[in-house]
């Protein structure tokens, strides 16, 4: 026959889970990752390198970045999260487009350098005249997924949404 506990058993055991998860859940919470607001950029692409005239993209200073300790196989994951805002213009004629929507970026460096970026909501992506696909300049919303060398050479590409070709867009 089975004893009933007693409501001091009980209560001693829910303290005593209470102390255990307690003391597991500090390093854990410990190692979070680092947030840092995103700064203000302006990124100019010269003729040729994503469309066949000078880009400027213009990039308030919205979101957060979030970086998160590595792992124990070498891998460490970026995240980019908020709004976002871009005027991207063609230098040369002056036309322009501002873009907007949410996005979460996270990008994720292995060890070996190389990076798996996954992108869901709205992104700009420009690829260079070696990636896969370029050069190009795309608006991106819906989900991105590229496959990135350590010299940065994107050799993966797969996208499920709404593209647009800014390229063709400015022109």
């Amino acid at each position: 026959m089975r004893a009933i506990p007693s409501v001091r058993a009980i209560r001693r055991a829910v303290v005593l889970a209470t102390l255990t998860l307690a003391v597991a859940i500090a390093p854990v919470a410990a190692a979070g990752p680092e947030k840092v607001p995103n700064g203000a950029s302006t990124v100019v692409f010269e003729a040729g390198v994503v469309c066949p005239f000078e880009v400027v993209w213009d990039i308030p200073a919205v979101g957060s970045t979030l970086i998160f300790p590595v792992k124990a196989n070498g891998d460490q994951l970026i995240r980019q999260i908020g709004a976002n805002i871009i005027k991207v213009s063609n230098a040369e004629t002056g036309a322009s487009v501002d873009l907007r929507g949410g996005v979460k970026l996270d990008l994720v460096f292995h060890a070996d350098g190389s990076i798996d970026a996954n992108i869901s909501g709205s992104v700009v992506a420009g690829y260079f005249p070696a990636d896969i696909g370029g050069p190009s300049l795309w608006f991106y919303r819906g989900h991105l997924h590229d496959v990135v060398t350590a010299d940065f050479t994107v050799l993966g590409h797969s996208f499920s949404g709404h593209a647009t070709d800014l390229c063709a867009a400015l022109s």
